[in-house]
């Protein structure tokens, strides 16, 4: 603990001093008299006693007053405990990677709910956000900005709800009449792997990839030949397909590209989902990097200003006792 003001507090002192210095010299009068044979009256036992008591008394009030006037001066010194926080950064990049296509219309709303749940038991990873369709988007690169994460997901998920402007504008821009197909979803995971920076750093790169796997086109890259992208970019791919009974045979490809890249296919339908891939993410090594350091200033005046106030209180009790 320090004191932020302590030269106000020294300087108060030392002008408490001079004050007393000037002030309590004691000074000769000519009304002063000598009293003879006063030693009769001082051996008296009552007046002993009587001067012991104020003798007490008067030690007490000044103590009461030194207390009072440390106690005010430490307030006024202000009493600080200075904390300097040196955070650590988590060295892990999430990208949820979510496939716009016709085919997931109907899930995109309840996959952006479920991105905002991983989001919520995140702590420190970068979070970013592809869509993609017959081309890729990046809704929003990687940040650690979790409330910007959180309002963007849940403006998405209400326009997927009611196929407003989020829905629209989705449909629209990775759709553009200039290129063939849609639900290429081979570039679609490429994309999302060229969406990592930082590829000089040493980090744990996750994708969460939510699709049904349903090609509709012809892409630049087949599904096989993105997750080898994905293992050469050293990109962990968790993909997360709605449930479906036409599936079986995506869902099963889903699987093997995710077990060749070191991550693991998921049901959106099961509820131990989002605990499961967030564990798997969060298991992975990954360093720590010092973020920016700051200070923090906790004010402790409290203490050193209650005692002034008792001890102000006090003064005035005993002033009265002194002087009866």
């Amino acid at each position: 603990m320090v004191l932020m003001f302590w030269w106000l507090a020294l300087a108060l002192l030392l002008l408490a001093a001079l004050a007393v210095f000037i002030f309590r010299r004691p000074r000769r009068t000519e009304s002063s008299l000598p009293v003879a044979h006063s030693g009769r009256m001082t051996s008296l036992p009552g007046f002993r006693r009587a001067m012991r008591r104020k003798m007490m008394t008067t030690v007490a009030f000044l103590g009461v007053i030194a207390l009072t006037g440390l106690g005010a001066l430490a307030g006024v010194a202000r009493p600080a405990w200075i904390e300097t926080v040196n955070p650590e950064k988590k060295l892990r990049d999430v990208m949820l990677c979510l496939d716009v296509s016709g085919s997931m219309l109907g899930y995109d709303a309840d996959l952006l709910a479920a991105y905002q749940e991983l989001v919520d038991r995140f702590d420190g990873e970068r979070i970013g956000l592809t869509v993609f369709n017959a081309t890729a988007v990046a809704a929003f690169p990687l940040t650690d900005d979790y409330d910007m994460v959180q309002n963007y997901l849940e403006d998405a998920e209400e326009g997927f709800r009611t196929w407003g402007s989020q829905g629209t504008d989705y449909s629209w821009s990775t759709s553009p009449p200039n290129i063939g197909g849609s639900s290429l979803i081979g570039d679609g995971l490429v994309s999302c792997v060229d969406n990592f920076d930082r590829k000089d750093e040493d980090r744990s790169r996750s994708i969460v990839f939510a699709t049904d796997n349903m090609l509709a086109g012809e892409p630049l890259f087949e599904l096989n030949e993105a997750a080898d992208i994905a293992v050469d970019a050293k990109v962990r791919v968790y993909s997360l397909s709605p449930p479906s009974i036409l599936a079986t045979t995506q869902t099963q490809e889903l699987k093997s590209v995710s077990d060749r890249t070191g991550g693991k296919q998921f049901d959106m339908g099961s509820a131990t989902t989002i605990d499961r891939i967030v564990s798997e993410i969060q298991s992975q090594e990954a360093q720590n990097t010092p973020g920016r350091s700051y200070t923090i200033v906790h004010d402790m005046p409290a203490a050193p200003l209650l005692i002034a106030v008792f001890g102000l209180i006090g003064v005035f009790v005993l002033a009265w006792r002194v002087r009866s």
